[in-house]
């Protein structure tokens, strides 16, 4: 019995521990892009930020209720780092106790002055002459020394936020970092959050407080390019379909939003067959273009841009070929023989009688330049890569980049 009492005490304390570390990332992620948040600073987490520094002091006591002695030895902590503090100091300083407890059996508005020294008294059972043990009440504080203003000040920056459980607290943290990062549930949940605890995590066992140091925008720079990275070792480790499913369900099944410009940039391997290549391209434009439903609306119409990378100038031209014999309609950015690129080609109108199915750009500045032609619409590009995600800072549009690892471009159908 003794050895599960300690193995429930340890993980409650683990449990503890793993709560600090997501409430310092979520005050991260709610924190302006350059406030600097210390973990293991002066308190659990401290945030400067250019009006105030907070000290934030986390508990979870999920078999604890909160009462005044409960209260008692944090309220403490914090006030005598207050009183450290010279008078002009203390002006910009806010102190938060923020947890979870079993139950909540104290008021959690702003402390009284009266409120704050009936919490700091504790009570000893004395002995007296008579050797009668007897109820005696002291003060954790010297009240001829600290003055009713000091506490009044301090109660006026003081406050208790009191947090959820421990799974519910995660599903907000998470939802925090979807926020932040304008990914999906999914991809916040399965690599965003990860990466971004680890980060947390890692900087919390650092001896030099400067490397316990971060901010919001350092967090976003770290989570810059995780996909590719993540995507990489679900590649090796997933079977071809059980990966298929997972990139449709992640990126495609929640997207299927109108309004949204799809692109598909599919690396090619040096001597690839056109056919193959071909096969996906009939694909895409199966399942992302309109162009064979004859009772939609002109205006609502949607075609995909697609762009070969790496190819060469043969090959393009054969896939060109093979998706005009097999009557794929497609528009390229050369409305005649001779013509130099035009962009606005590219935007050329699916109709009911034109059955535009492709939109195809030869090289990454012909996409660019077609895409910044469309407007205040948000354009989705799906990088299918072999060997290295496209490094793409796309200018002059809305756009999100998808980094999708390939082992064969015929996984691509499987995908989409």
């Amino acid at each position: 019995m003794t050895e599960v009492d300690k193995q429930r005490e340890a993980t409650a304390s683990i449990r503890g521990y793993i709560y600090q570390l997501d409430a310092a990332l979520l005050e991260i992620l709610n924190a302006d892009l350059d406030d600097q948040i210390v973990i293991e600073g002066i308190e659990d987490f401290d945030r400067y930020s250019a009006e105030e520094i907070t000290y934030s002091q986390v508990k979870y006591y999920a078999g604890k209720d909160l009462t005044n002695s409960v209260l008692r030895d944090p309220l403490y902590k914090l006030f005598q780092h207050f009183l450290g503090l010279d008078e002009n100091t203390r002006i910009n300083r806010k102190y938060v106790l923020y947890g979870f407890y079993a139950e909540v059996k104290v008021s959690t508005d702003e402390l009284t002055v009266d409120d704050f020294k009936s919490i700091m008294e504790v009570g000893e059972y004395v002995t007296d002459a008579a050797g009668v043990k007897r109820l005696h009440k002291k003060s954790l504080i010297d009240q001829a020394t600290v003055a009713d203003a000091v506490i009044e000040e301090f109660c006026k920056a003081f406050s208790i936020v009191l947090s959820a459980q421990f799974f519910e607290h995660r599903a907000a943290v998470i939802a925090a970092v979807k926020k932040a990062q304008g990914v999906t549930l999914l991809e916040a949940e399965g690599f965003q959050y990860p990466r971004a605890f680890d980060f947390v995590a890692t900087m919390a066992t650092k001896a030099n407080h400067l490397e316990r140091t971060t901010t919001r925008r350092a967090l976003q720079e770290h989570l810059k390019g995780t996909q590719a990275i993540h995507h990489r070792w679900l590649l090796r480790e997933k079977e071809s379909s059980e990966y298929g499913n997972f990139m449709r369900r992640l990126y495609f099944s929640p997207n299927n939003s109108a309004g949204v410009v799809r692109t598909f940039i599919v690396e090619v391997a040096p001597n690839s067959d056109s056919a193959a290549v071909c096969d996906q391209l009939r694909e895409m434009a199966r399942k992302w273009s309109s162009a064979k439903n004859r009772n939609m609306p002109n205006s609502d119409r949607y075609a995909p841009f697609v762009m070969l990378r790496n190819s060469s100038v043969d090959l393009i031209a054969q896939v060109k070929n093979e998706l005009f014999d097999t009557g794929i309609d497609f528009v390229d950015g050369y409305p005649y023989n001779g013509s130099a690129f035009r962009a606005e080609h590219l935007h050329t109108a699916q109709t009911r009688e034109r059955q535009i199915a492709l939109r195809f750009a030869d090289d990454i500045e012909q996409l660019l330049d077609a895409l910044a032609g469309s407007g205040r619409k948000l354009c989705h590009l799906y990088d299918f890569f072999l060997e290295t995600p496209l490094a793409l800072e796309p200018t002059g549009f809305k756009a999100r980049t998808f980094s999708i690892p390939v082992d064969d471009i015929s996984t691509i159908k499987k995908i989409i």
